[in-house]
């Protein structure tokens, strides 16, 4: 009896897994390593899209996002992130969906007071644990790593390395 109902609910959420996704996240981002001494944490957010792939536990996914650190260097930091994932649905029997992303693609970085913004690269890896609150609705949360290659520029000493966590409201569209 209770296999019957985890395994239809596996199956619920494989098929509602199997549809396209829009949402938002919001939570803190933290900097890590050299950055942490520098940089305050702060609360960010963003929004993101997901399409099926030919492969049934693989999605493909577009996300941007939002945070603005205060810093002890300058006045500020905001970091507009844009990038493109892959997303892997882990097949295991149970009413919560784990998923695991890796991506890449660029992040607009501002620098007040001196006005400046560049365009860096970006890498970024993830997880992301969530449960279904009917056939549309999805809440979770995620855990990225977020590297944002700096080293490449003339004069920079290191990375920046950023761990975000937030809550996530998802829609099965």
């Amino acid at each position: 009896m209770l296999w019957e109902n985890v395994s239809a609910a596996s199956m619920r959420r494989r098929d509602d897994f199997m549809k396209p996704q829009a949402g938002i996240w919001f939570g803190p981002g933290m900097p890590l390593f050299e950055l942490k001494d520098k940089v305050e944490p702060a609360l960010g957010g963003g929004a993101f899209f997901r399409l099926n792939t030919p492969l049934t536990y693989f999605k493909t996914g577009v996300e941007v996002g939002y945070q603005k650190h205060d810093s002890q260097g300058v006045n500020g930091i905001s970091l507009v992130p844009i990038y493109g994932n892959v997303l892997f649905l882990l097949p295991i029997k149970f009413p919560m969906n784990f998923q695991f992303k890796l991506g890449a693609g660029g992040v607009k970085v501002y620098i007040k007071p001196e006005e400046k913004q560049q365009f860096d690269p970006l890498f970024m890896a993830g997880l992301e644990v969530s449960f279904m609150a009917g056939r549309m609705v999805n809440f979770g949360l995620r855990f990225d790593y977020m590297v944002i290659y700096e080293k490449h520029i003339s004069g920079a000493k290191y990375n920046g390395y950023f761990f975000n966590t937030g809550l996530t409201l998802y829609f099965n569209l």
